[in-house]
């Protein structure tokens, strides 16, 4: 079954670091994630040309607005317009959630330990955020690399 396309407004656009941000968004019609899982958004230019890429969710099951965190790759092609120029009130196409195998949710046994680096950690923050939300008392043991987001 194909996931419908959805129109996304910009709430927020909240600068993370020198080369990331979270945008969050709100998703009319949205069916609700778990953590760990992603979604696709797609760009359209006036000329027609289409961009696709898939974005990890960063935020917590819980939390009512959907966020995603991008890190910004010089030579890219979407990540720029969407840590750089998206401005709150501008709207995304997207789909999803998307992804069933790398999910975590607080009543899974534990203990859990995660290992990331680099824009893999954005998954791993939304398994933490909903850790927490929820009071799990599942040990949470994370190892990340030395560039991350500030708030994990």
């Amino acid at each position: 079954m194909r996931l419908p396309w959805r129109v996304a407004n910009v709430a927020e656009v909240r600068r993370e670091t020198s080369h990331a941000a979270t945008l969050g968004l709100e998703v009319p019609g949205w069916p609700g994630h778990f953590a760990g899982q992603h979604l696709d958004v797609r760009l359209t230019a006036d000329d027609g040309y289409v961009a696709e890429r898939s974005y990890s969710v960063s935020s917590a099951p819980e939390d009512p607005a959907v966020e995603i965190s991008v890190e910004r790759l010089d030579d890219g092609e979407v990540s720029p317009y969407l840590t750089d120029v998206l401005q709150p009130g501008d709207q995304l196409e997207l789909r999803g959630p998307i992804g069933g195998y790398f999910v975590w949710s607080a009543d899974m046994a534990g203990p859990l330990l995660m290992v990331a680096g680099g824009s893999g950690l954005v998954p791993l923050m939304a398994m933490r955020r909903h850790h927490r939300a929820t009071g799990s008392s599942v040990d949470m043991r994370l190892l990340l690399s030395a560039r991350t987001f500030d708030d994990i």
